[in-house]
């Protein structure tokens, strides 16, 4: 199998982050000029601001929590050249349900769902370490 595949999902999750952060720059460059937010709030990120303003910041931070894991990993698998059909479909569903949670979280922010989504991703990579430590232990 060819072990560049690996790297799809990995780019699939930085263009995620990339899209988040153009999303973020955006959101607070309206909230600037229509005066929702003082330009002095970007100095330490602290006082009142819009709800989205919140939810747009947290969702581009969330993209340095748990996805972590899934680079670490995938450098692993590339290091131990030993990518296969498993770890694909293992990264394939977590950049999916990633890209999901983040959509949920833009939109509608429904906590129950956005969790559910956030404890499948945490299982998938969970399982995904699993085998991978299993398979080179």
């Amino acid at each position: 199998m060819e072990k560049t595949l690996i790297l799809y999902p990995a780019i699939a999750m930085m263009i995620l982050t990339w899209c988040l952060y153009v999303k973020n720059y955006l959101d607070n460059r309206k909230a600037v000029t229509n005066k929702s937010i003082k330009f002095n709030y970007f100095k330490a990120y602290t006082g009142e601001v819009p709800e989205n303003i919140a939810v747009s910041r947290q969702t581009l931070k969330n993209q340095f929590e748990l996805p972590i894991f899934f680079y670490f990993l995938i450098s692993f698998i590339l290091v131990f050249d030993n990518v296969s059909i498993l770890d694909l479909v293992l990264a394939w569903i977590f950049v999916v349900v990633r890209y999901l949670h983040c959509f949920i979280r833009l939109s509608s922010n429904y906590v129950p769902r956005r969790a559910l989504l956030f404890m499948l991703g945490m299982l998938v990579l969970t399982i995904w370490w699993i085998t991978f430590l299993y398979k080179i232990l």
